[in-house]
C-alpha cells in the first residue's frame, strides 16, 4: 500500500500511515460531477468508502459516504448532503489516538489535516485494524512488564539472551529493594517483640497498597496511551478521591475485623490507621513514577513496576510501624 508523505514525520505518526489516494472533490461540485469522478479513476483510489470534499485552498470542509452518494438527485450539490464538521486527526496524530478516534466516532476511514485543516490523506479501515492489532498486543506485553522496542513478532523472535538482558537489571533492583525492605522490618524488631500480632498483618498491609498501586498503573499506562493529552494535574487528583474512599471502606473494614478477632483496640486502630495511610501513599508511586519513565520516553510498565512496587512496600512497612510505636 502507497502510504507517506515526504514529511519527516514521528514513526508512528498517522502521517506515516495515510494514504493519498483516495477520491477528492471540490466545494462547488454536483452529485453527478462526483459520481463521474468516481467512475473515472474508480482503480487509482485505495478506498472509496467516503468522498472528501474540499475549498479553493484545499481545507477540508467535509465527508461524504457513498451510500449517501448514490441515493441522492444527481443534480444536487455535493455540500447539500456532506458532512459539515468532518472528524479528522493531525498528520502527527499517534496512531493509537488515530485507531481510538475512528472506533470513537465509527469512522472507516480517518482523514489526516496539518495544523491549518488542509486536507492531506486518510488512514483507511485495514491499517486502523492494523493498528489496533499492534496496540493491543502492546498493552498486553506492558501490563506484563515487558520491554518492546519494535513489533510483537520482534518480541516472539527476541533471542534468551536479550530477553534477559532487558528483564534482569529491573529484577535486581527488585532484589535490591526486598533486602533493604527486610533491613526496615528488622529495624523495628524490639516492636515486634512486644507484639508479634503485628508481623501477621504486615502482608496484608503490603499487599493492600501493592494491589492499590498496581490499579493505578495499569489505568495511567492505558489511559495516557489512548489520550496522551491528558492534564495530569486533573488526573491525579482524580485518582486520589478515588483512593482516598477506597481508603476510608477498607480501613474500617479492617478495623472492626481486628477488634472481632483479637478484641484489643490497639491492634485495630494500628491496623486500620496504618491501611489508610499505606493506601493514600499508593499514589505517589502508582501515578508519579509511571508519569516519570513516560515523560523520559521509557516503557512505563517495564520499569515502573518493579521500581513503585519496592518503593510502595518500603513505604508500607515504614508507615505501619511508625503509626504501630505512635499508638501503643
Amino acid at each position: 500500500m502507497a502510504h507517506g508523505s515526504p514529511l519527516a514525520l514521528p514513526k508512528k505518526a498517522a502521517g506515516k500511515l495515510m494514504t493519498t489516494k483516495v477520491p477528492v472533490i471540490t466545494i462547488g461540485a454536483t452529485i453527478a460531477d462526483t459520481e463521474k469522478l468516481l467512475l473515472k479513476d474508480s482503480q487509482k483510489y485505495e478506498t472509496i468508502n467516503y468522498i472528501y470534499v474540499i475549498n479553493t485552498k484545499g481545507k477540508l470542509v467535509g465527508v461524504c459516504s457513498v451510500k449517501e452518494l448514490f441515493t441522492n438527485s444527481k443534480s444536487a450539490k455535493i455540500t447539500d448532503i456532506m458532512e459539515k464538521h468532518p472528524v479528522s486527526v493531525h498528520v502527527h496524530t499517534h496512531q493509537e489516538r488515530v485507531a481510538y478516534e475512528a472506533l470513537k466516532y465509527n469512522i472507516k476511514a480517518m482523514p489526516v489535516t496539518d495544523k491549518k485543516g488542509n486536507f492531506l490523506g486518510v488512514v483507511d479501515s485495514d491499517d486502523i485494524l492494523s493498528t489496533l492489532y499492534e496496540e493491543m498486543q502492546e498493552d498486553l506485553f506492558r501490563s506484563a512488564g515487558v520491554r518492546r522496542h519494535g513489533t510483537s513478532e520482534n518480541v516472539l523472535t527476541m533471542s534468551v539472551w536479550k530477553s534477559i538482558k532487558n528483564r534482569l537489571p529491573w529484577l535486581i533492583i527488585g532484589l535490591l529493594g526486598g533486602l533493604l525492605a527486610a533491613k526496615v522490618v528488622g529495624s523495628f524488631e524490639a516492636t515486634l517483640e512486644k507484639h508479634i500480632i503485628l508481623a501477621a498483618f504486615i502482608p496484608l498491609i503490603v499487599y493492600m497498597a501493592d494491589a492499590a498501586k498496581t490499579q493505578m498503573e495499569i489505568f495511567i499506562i492505558r489511559d495516557f496511551a489512548t489520550n496522551p493529552d491528558i492534564q495530569f494535574g486533573k488526573y491525579f487528583l482524580k485518582q486520589l478521591t478515588v483512593i482516598l474512599f477506597l481508603a476510608v471502606i477498607t480501613s474500617i473494614v479492617l478495623f472492626v475485623a481486628g477488634k472481632i478477632l483479637y478484641q484489643d483496640l490497639k491492634i485495630s486502630m494500628i491496623l486500620g490507621i496504618g491501611l489508610f495511610s499505606v493506601f493514600i501513599s499508593s499514589v505517589f508511586p502508582g501515578l508519579l513514577i509511571p508519569y516519570f519513565f513516560t515523560k523520559i520516553k521509557l516503557d512505563p510498565a517495564n520499569a515502573s513496576g518493579p521500581v513503585s512496587t519496592i518503593i510502595q512496600d518500603i513505604f508500607s512497612i515504614i508507615i505501619y510501624f511508625c503509626i504501630a510505636i505512635w499508638l501503643l
